[in-house]
This record gives C-alpha cells, structure tokens and sequence, in this order.
C-alpha cells in the first residue's frame, strides 16, 4: 500500500512533479541499441540497467529519500513523446512506499520528473474518464452539477476532519449542486485497521447505499476508540443502527467477500496519482490533505461557473 494520512504528502514526494524541470543525468550515454531480453526494447531505452542505476542514484540525492529506504524502478513503456520512455521510481520505507513518475529519454540522458503532459486535452475531463462512479456509494443528486469524489481511509484523522468539512459544511452551502463519491483508499501499514473497515463498508453497501454512509459516519466518529482487536464487534453492534441484516454482514466481513472491491478502489487511486488521504476530486479537479472550507467552496463555485 501507498501513501500517506495528514495535510500533505509524505516526505519522498518530489515537489513540482510536472513535465517542467528537467535534469541532465550523464555527460555521455552509449547511442548504439542493444536489447537485453527484458522487453524494455519497445519502450526505447538503449541501456536499461545504466539508465536505471543513474536514476536511483539522483533521486538518491536529489529527494527527501528515507536512510534505508529501498528504491526500484517499475513499470516501463513508452512516454508517447518519440525518443523519450516513462517509468515509476518505487520508494519503500519499510513503513510506506510511493511511486515516483519520471520520464527519461531513450539514450539516458535527460531525466524529467513526473509525466508528460498532453497539453491538448482537458486534465480534469482526462481524469474523470479514469473514475469509475458506477455501483458506488454515493449522496446527492443524480444530476447534480459538480461530483465531488473522496479517496480516503477510515483511520485517519484527516479525513475524519475533511467528512465533517465535505458533508456538513460544503453541502449546506451549495444545496441540490453537490453529488459525493466516496472510494476506499485505506493505508494498512500506518493504520491497522482500515483495510478491515473498508471491507466492512463495502459489505454495507452490499445491502445498501443508506446502509454504507451509515458505516462511514459511524466508523469515523467512532475512530478514536476503534481497535484492530474490537473493530469486528463495533461493526457488527453497528449494524442494526444501520439497518441492516447482521448475519448476512457477519458472513460478508468474516469472509472479506469485498477484498476485490476495496482493492479496485486502492489500485484507481494509484493509477490517479493518489499517494495521500484525504484526496478529493471536484469534477477531476485534485484536492489533496486537509483542505479548508473555502478551497472547496472556491472549487466548487469554479465548476459551478464554468457550465
């Protein structure tokens, strides 16, 4: 699992990661191809295990990497720029990992952090393309204008705080406007228990969509006494003020018949960028950490605009 609880990302996060800063990695890269079995060939990349060391090495010293911390790079393609490939720079701490995007031209040159950017398409229109609203719970109108959507983890703090902000506040300002999304982003090894509160909930939603907010308003006011020891027996007593059925909930926790649910949310947060809890997006437009009211409500009040 990746990421981080609070205001802001962890400390390996690369600041600025857009396709503007650009850094030279050698003085003098092989310019003669040669593959190396490993299927890199198609991304372009002439020496895969040079480029791959002098990569680790200026990350190295260039990020906020833990001491100790393990660093692979993974996932290579092509970027979709001619002569230039796209791959992720994995930190582990041991506590937490996060991906690091970058780009790199074919002959192990130059290095740009982050991803390229295709200044033709609309980011946030690209982005809810990505996000998958389809059986997942949800308050608001249907034809509400602005949908807001909430990666978040049922033991973190933030995003106990970010609910309240969201659902009291926000909604009471723009009401009828506001349809909110909400997708599991649990962070299992700083926070013990949300992996298990995320099946639980997506076990609610099973039942019902009244039923899940039911479970998430619970879990989060309930959070400073939850325990990894006593979360079966909250959820369980839980589920009669929830309506609904507790055998079927038993039956649905204790065999983590939603695993797959919870993990489908966790690996669309990954592929969003998602690194951190809360992550909101208001219409595709990210908002990360513990956001003020009045950012939302200027999100908002910019999408509402807009139309």
């Amino acid at each position: 699992m990746r990421g981080s609880c609070g205001g802001r990302a962890g400390g390996v996060r690369v600041i600025a990661l857009t396709a503007a800063l650009t850094a030279m990695l050698c003085a003098g890269c092989p310019s003669q191809r040669h593959g190396n079995g490993s299927g890199l060939g198609s991304a372009g990349v002439t020496d895969r295990a040079a480029t791959e060391a002098r990569v680790i090495e200026y990350f190295r010293k260039t990020a906020a990497v833990p001491a100790g911390a393990t660093l692979e790079i993974t996932d290579w393609s092509a970027a979709g720029v001619p002569g230039w490939s796209k791959a992720n720079l994995q930190v582990n701490s041991g506590f937490r990992s996060e991906d690091l995007p970058f780009v790199v031209s074919d002959d192990g040159r130059y290095l740009v952090r982050g991803e390229p950017v295709d200044l033709t398409v609309d980011p946030a229109l690209a982005i809810r393309s990505q996000i998958d609203l389809k059986g997942q719970p949800v308050r608001g109108p249907a034809d509400a204008p602005v949908t807001i959507v909430e990666f978040s983890d049922f033991q973190c703090p933030f995003c106990a705080k970010s609910a309240q902000t969201v659902e009291h506040d926000l909604f009471a300002a723009f009401p009828g406007k506001l349809r909110l999304v909400h997708k599991n982003f649990p962070l299992p090894q700083i926070h013990p228990w949300a992996q298990n509160a995320a099946i639980a909930a997506e076990c609610a939603l099973q039942q019902s969509n009244d039923g899940y907010w039911r479970f998430y308003e619970m879990l989060f006011e309930q959070q400073k006494t939850i325990t990894p020891a006593n979360l079966r027996e909250k959820v369980l007593d839980g589920s009669a003020a929830a309506g609904l059925d507790r055998t079927k909930l038993t039956q649905c926790y204790d065999n983590k018949a939603t695993a797959a649910q919870v993990q489908a949310d966790i690996s669309e947060g990954h592929a969003l960028g998602v690194t951190s809890t809360p992550t909101f997006f208001v219409n595709g437009r990210r908002l990360a950490g513990a956001v003020p009211l009045d950012n939302f409500r200027a999100a908002v009040e910019q999408e509402l605009s807009s139309r």
